[in-house]
């Protein structure tokens, strides 16, 4: 584990413990508030990039539609415009953010929402069990 590894430790760890004692103070209570310890794993492919992006929007889809869920999906197909989330390096790769067409495979939307292959079996690799 290099010095990297161990300051995203460090700090995932601080945040998590810190934000839980505000919490348990400001709510008046006691205990765990987080279920089970931090875990991560190194992104180093781009599909891997964008399979993980992509999942993470799908998520809410089995209870709202997608463009309103309460995600940064939106910010993503130009929706919204929140200043402290950076789409840039998962839209590059699309020509476009929105579909065009109902054949545009080359839209951020339409990998998210049309795309045949399940996020799942590409991110299988990656789980954290």
């Amino acid at each position: 584990m290099n010095m990297d590894e161990k300051s995203m430790e460090f700090f995932m760890r601080s945040l998590g413990t810190k934000y839980s004692q505000y919490f348990n103070k400001k709510y008046d209570r006691i205990g765990y508030l987080f279920q089970g310890t931090y875990k991560a794993v190194l992104v180093e492919q781009d599909s891997y990039l964008l399979h993980l992006s992509r999942y993470i929007h799908r998520n809410p889809f089995k209870v709202t539609p997608l463009k309103d869920a309460y995600s940064s999906y939106g910010d993503f197909l130009g929706i919204r415009k929140t200043a402290w989330i950076k789409s840039q390096k998962i839209l590059e790769y699309f020509k476009t953010v929105q579909k065009t067409s109902m054949k545009d495979v080359h839209s951020y939307q339409s990998f998210v929402e049309d795309y045949a292959q399940d996020s799942k079996d590409v991110l299988d690799d990656l789980r954290i069990d």
